[in-house]
């Protein structure tokens, strides 16, 4: 049996504890049953601005999943370009719902860490507190003087972005074409960003997706695979196990199990396997010179 309920609020009537605790709870109740069959990564926003101008990056809002749970972004983060060159990987650290006042409280913090050699170091601010961190949408501002004695339980991460930066050049996120996707330096990479799916370890970023789907459309040599895949790729997400089907049909292979990573280079293969673009030939209208009378 289900029974949903909802509140109504009438002149002169008395609000009750049942109806502002519904008030609450469906519409995250609502949200988690729309994500039902997604596993965790990025749901939709929380894309990559760069502002070259005053040397930031803008992490647009969006929703993510976590363990079943659903988190939610309501305005844009920012956060400066490193001065200093190195590798660095922006990631977003979740944590479970813990009692705070009168709320219970879910939040996640951004973190940026410097790549060294497998360990990650996350970047301090002064004040020892992570510079990254901000206020969810479903997060209750929280004293920085009492958060010491909150206990938040850290219940997974996903990762944002990775870049190497250079001295004197900008972070950038104008991708021209599939390869571009992979630079030496100061590129906002998408590649290893997990993106929420059906399978377990998500599925690729679907701005890959998208170049990969408009290089394959200039193709000469494409079969109905071929076709059938960048039409999927055009009208958005793709899921992890038609990638992996599709590149295993055209590379002959029988892994199941590859990186976000492999998937890319996989994918650069296939692109160069399909040959040249395909040339547009322009009709010309042919005007015969003589007009012969019988």
């Amino acid at each position: 049996m289900i029974e949903n309920k909802y509140p109504i609020f009438g002149h002169g009537q008395v609000i009750s504890k049942e109806a502002l605790d519904l008030l609450r709870d469906n519409p995250a109740e609502l949200t988690e049953l729309l994500y039902l069959d997604r596993k965790d990564g990025i749901i939709s926003g929380f894309n990559l601005v760069a502002d070259t101008e005053n040397k930031q990056v803008t992490v647009t809002k969006g929703i993510v999943k976590c363990s079943g749970k659903i988190f939610w972004m309501n305005e844009d983060y920012k956060f400066d370009m490193p001065e200093i060159e190195n590798r660095y990987i922006l990631k977003l650290k979740l944590f479970s719902d813990f009692e705070e006042r009168k709320f219970y409280v879910r939040s996640a913090d951004f973190s940026l860490e410097i790549l060294n050699n497998g360990k990650n170091i996350e970047i301090k601010s002064e004040d020892k507190f992570t510079k990254n961190e901000f206020n969810l949408g479903n997060q209750l501002e929280v004293n920085v003087d009492n958060i010491e004695n909150i206990r938040r339980k850290k219940i997974g991460e996903i990762e944002i972005t990775r870049f190497i930066t250079r001295v004197g050049a900008e972070l950038r996120n104008d991708y021209n074409s599939f390869r571009d996707l992979r630079r030496d330096f100061n590129l906002l990479e998408l590649i290893n960003a997990k993106y929420s799916s059906r399978h377990e370890l998500g599925t690729l970023h679907p701005k890959i997706l998208e170049l990969f789907g408009k290089e394959a459309s200039k193709k000469a040599n494409l079969d109905i695979y071929d076709v059938n895949f960048y039409v999927n790729c055009l009208n958005g997400n793709v899921e992890r196990d038609i990638i992996i089907a599709y590149i295993n049909l055209k590379l002959q292979m029988e892994c199941e199990n590859y990186n976000n990573e492999e998937l890319y280079q996989h994918l650069i293969k296939i692109l160069d396997n399909l040959g040249k673009d395909r040339e547009i030939v322009q009709k010309k209208r042919v005007i015969p010179r003589k007009i012969t009378i019988e």
